[in-house]
């Protein structure tokens, strides 16, 4: 169901779930700046109108993944469509709702009509840590991350820009800013962060079973998707 944001939100998370690996600023404070507003909102009726118009349905318990678990998949369906700025923005945060362990919050996502992406959020860097541990990335490359973000008081406002597209669930980054708080990175820290980014996706969409992402592209307003997918989540 709802995993189907790992295909179709790559946007998000691929640029920036190696924020937290990576621990790029350790010297920003969280309170310094809120998430910028790029003017997106989510709509919870739009969730409600994806799952019908797609066929996802959702059994888990009062409708989120229980603590201590991970959600499990079932079915498959194949897609080939369009998720606009309002969809993909409250899918996320839908997800965040029924899912605990997701690392980012409060996202907001544009996709313009040059094909260049936009995100803004808040990312939690001791969830982002636990979803690091669950990717198998080693003590020691986890260790590196937290010491580079030891001065921070747990979470990053964070906002991307920049191209992204997938192959064959292959990921491929170019993100052209990356801002944290009120600080713009450095380029030699972007190449960086675009390919842990990368690496965290392919490594989380390779664990959820029946996920294959043909091709994910940004287009005028829009993420184009077509992708097989679980359509059940439990």
């Amino acid at each position: 169901m709802k995993k189907i944001f790992l295909g179709l939100l790559i946007i998000v998370i691929l640029f920036v779930g190696g924020l937290a690996y990576l621990g790029v600023v350790p010297f920003i404070s969280p309170l310094i700046t809120k998430p910028r507003d790029l003017g997106v909102k989510a709509d919870p009726a739009l969730i409600v109108a994806f799952e019908e118009a797609n066929g996802m349905k959702n059994e888990l318990p009062n409708g989120v993944v229980p603590e201590g678990k991970e959600p499990e998949y079932s079915g498959s369906k194949t897609l080939d469509l369009e998720i606009n700025n309002a969809e993909i923005t409250s899918i996320l945060s839908y997800w965040k709702n029924q899912y605990s362990k997701s690392p980012i919050r409060d996202v907001q996502v544009r996709i313009n009509d040059d094909g260049t992406g936009e995100a803004s959020g808040i990312l939690e860097v001791s969830t982002a840590i636990i979803l690091a541990k669950q990717l198998n990335y080693s003590d020691e490359d986890i260790e590196k991350g937290k010491s580079y973000v030891q001065y921070v008081a747990g979470d990053l406002p964070f906002y991307i820009k920049g191209n992204a597209n997938v192959v064959n669930n292959q990921v491929t980054l170019d993100p052209s800013e990356i801002e944290i708080g009120r600080i713009t990175l450095p380029a030699s820290l972007v190449t960086p962060i675009a390919n842990a980014s990368a690496d965290m996706i392919e490594r989380r969409m390779s664990q959820v079973p029946g996920l294959d992402v043909k091709t994910l592209t940004l287009e005028k307003g829009a993420v184009h998707l077509v992708a097989d997918v679980p359509d059940t989540i439990k």
